[in-house]
């Protein structure tokens, strides 16, 4: 997601006064009021620490393409690895993660993901169909959101300003990402899966390492 009105007014408000560049803008928080993803052929690597569930410790290269979900035009976020996360155009909801050879993985019904606008404090929570393929299993969730801050965060990659966001769901996960709206991408999160989870319990941490977000 690119930078919205508010940061655009952030940065005009500093130029008036030292009183608002000191204690203005520094302390201000963005409100953004749609989703933009990183533009076509944009790609960032990213690196994983997992445990239990999730796997061995992976780093990858993910791609923004494009897709099509249930006959619909979609955006395609396609990881060196093989998987594709197919995405909602208009809120960069999840609707599936298909894997290398075209077979879808899991998806949502509804798309899973943020709700905007975007601000601190904003909280949410939404109801979802989700469907494990190769068990031919569908189960219902709820899933809880709250964006909690937004701030610098330092990865390998750099600092970024990021949105803090909690979230929590009825099947066994408590996970928080740190997310740019101005590139539209995570730069960090922290996942975890309890005993509850139908992929059993794990955990994993997710950092941006490097990105080439084209403009």
């Amino acid at each position: 997601m690119r930078s919205k009105s508010s940061f655009k007014r952030c940065a005009a408000m500093a130029g008036l006064a030292a009183t608002m560049i000191f204690g203005g803008c520094a302390m201000l928080a963005p409100t953004v009021d749609t989703y933009e993803p990183p533009p076509l052929g944009s790609s960032w690597t990213v690196s994983q620490r997992n445990t239990g569930s999730y796997g061995k410790d992976v780093q990858y290269q993910v791609t923004r393409g494009e897709g099509t979900w249930q006959g619909k035009k979609v955006i395609a976020f396609k990881s060196s690895r093989g998987a594709t996360i197919m995405a909602a155009p208009d809120s960069g909801g999840w609707l599936a993660i298909v894997g290398a050879d075209g077979k879808p993985v899991l998806s949502w019904e509804p798309a899973i993901g943020w709700q905007y606008p975007l601000y601190v404090g904003r909280t949410w929570t939404t109801s979802h169909r989700q469907t494990m393929h190769a068990a031919n299993r569908t189960l219902s969730l709820d899933s809880t959101c709250k964006v909690e801050g937004y701030g610098d965060v330092s990865v390998a990659a750099g600092t970024f300003k990021a949105f803090e966001i909690a979230c929590s769901n009825t099947v066994g996960s408590n996970d928080r990402y740190w997310y740019s709206a101005e590139m539209g991408i995570f730069v960090k999160t922290n996942l975890t899966r309890d005993a509850k989870s139908p992929a059993g319990p794990g955990t994993q941490q997710f950092e941006l390492v490097s990105q080439n977000i084209r403009k």
